[in-house]
């Protein structure tokens, strides 16, 4: 993920500070609950197509089962909110 530069472009489209922290703060951890995921690579191979169906059912699929490693709040609403930090990202990677 290019951590400094997703900042940047947050705040320069008027996000507010502690709403930047947490964008990074969920990607980064969906990086160390998945195996084999960065963000980037994951654009490069399919714009995160594949990484974006791992949160169908709120997380509670095969696929997630297949790469999920670490602490994620799978089958919880707030699953959510880590799609949209990934959405987020994604806008930021297309907009450059």
């Amino acid at each position: 993920m290019r951590e400094l530069d997703f900042h940047n472009w947050l705040t320069s489209n008027n996000t507010p500070k502690k709403l930047c922290s947490d964008y990074i703060s969920r990607l980064k951890r969906l990086e160390h609950s998945l195996e084999d995921c960065d963000l980037d690579e994951e654009y490069e191979k399919d714009k995160c197509i594949s990484l974006l169906e791992l949160f169908n059912k709120s997380g509670q699929n095969k696929k997630m089962a297949s790469r999920h490693i670490g602490n994620l709040p799978i089958g919880k609403y707030h699953i959510a909110t880590y799609k949209y930090a990934v959405n987020k990202y994604l806008e930021f990677l297309t907009s450059n």
